[in-house]
């Protein structure tokens, strides 16, 4: 299901940012839904990136939970040294590409 919904913006790896869309490894069950099924994000939530590619997936209701669960057993995986060099590396990528766009 992640394979199938995600990772056109996701990287199949959730502990990574991917080519539109922050990592999301441990993303709690109300952020997940929030975002699934509105494209908006739980009261105080401070997002990770400003853009706004996501489109809601209605289809994932019944299966929130276990994209919940996928993502909480992703985030047991420590990231290596070159994983969190490429997150780092993503996330300025994004933010350039974010502020050229305004």
């Amino acid at each position: 299901m992640f394979v199938t919904n995600c990772v056109a913006c996701h990287n199949p790896n959730p502990i990574l940012a991917g080519p539109k869309g922050p990592p999301i490894a441990g993303s709690p069950r109300e952020l997940v839904y929030d975002r699934v099924m509105f494209v908006k994000y739980p009261p105080g939530y401070k997002p990770k990136r400003t853009t706004h590619n996501m489109k809601p997936l209605p289809q994932l209701k019944t299966r929130i939970d276990d994209l919940v669960a996928f993502l909480a057993e992703a985030a047991k995986t420590k990231p290596t040294p070159q994983q969190v060099a490429y997150n780092l590396a993503a996330e300025k990528l994004a933010e350039k590409q974010t502020a050229d766009k305004h």
